[in-house]
């Protein structure tokens, strides 16, 4: 009970601005199968006010990897528009537009604050998908 207590009291008060309070946890390790205490601490702030989705549901829900690498559509940052769009065409014969069109902008939502710069890429090759296709089922 005394290490517990300890554990607890070291958790900073406040955190200096541009990062929130995580709260303390215990981590199984999925190898060992050993528990381990995390204790609270600061980080940055990554998110718009608040410390996740508050309203009743998943929100987006969580992604699925692989759907758009394996048409190629992978390192957006660095590739060019013509391959990116060669790739989301793959991805719509495939998938159907309102599908593709779907996981750009979870994609878009997901890093709209982590990585602006790839995030803006989603956003313009999601508006792409429905000008050149529309939004239809496959």
């Amino acid at each position: 009970m005394a290490s517990r207590k300890r554990r607890e009291t070291q958790a900073p008060n406040s955190c200096p601005r541009g990062q929130i309070l995580r709260n303390a946890y215990l981590q199984l390790s999925r190898k060992t199968r050993k528990r381990r205490f995390v204790r609270a601490r600061c980080i940055r702030d990554v998110g718009n006010p608040g410390k996740g989705f508050q309203g009743i549901g998943p929100g987006i829900g969580p992604l699925r990897k692989g759907d758009l690498t394996k048409f190629g559509y992978e390192h957006v940052v660095s590739m060019s528009p013509l391959k990116r769009k060669v790739a989301l065409a793959k991805a719509v014969r495939a998938y159907g537009s309102l599908t593709v069109w779907r996981k750009l902008n979870a994609l878009y939502v997901y890093t709209r604050n982590t990585a602006p710069e790839s995030s803006a890429l989603f956003d313009e090759d999601r508006n792409w998908v429905r000008e050149k296709y529309g939004l239809h089922e496959s």
